[in-house]
């Protein structure tokens, strides 16, 4: 839990910005986010195809690093 205390002289608008900041670097709104629908667990036909793809990527980006 990220507790923020207001600093003496220290506007609400600016505490909230370091709560904001101490948000990000935990990264806890990317996990809140991720975690915010129920997905399931990818089957071994998506896994493949996946793979594929990648592979594909990879394959156009190496002939574009000798073509250069």
């Amino acid at each position: 839990m990220i507790k923020v205390t207001v600093k003496s002289g220290e506007s609400f608008d600016r505490m909230l910005k370091r709560f904001g900041g101490h948000i990000k670097s935990r990264g806890l709104l990317k996990a809140f986010r991720n975690g915010r629908y129920f997905s399931q667990a990818p089957t071994p036909r998506k896994i493949r195809e996946a793979a594929v793809k990648r592979e594909g990527y990879r394959a156009t980006a190496k002939k574009r690093q000798f073509l250069s």
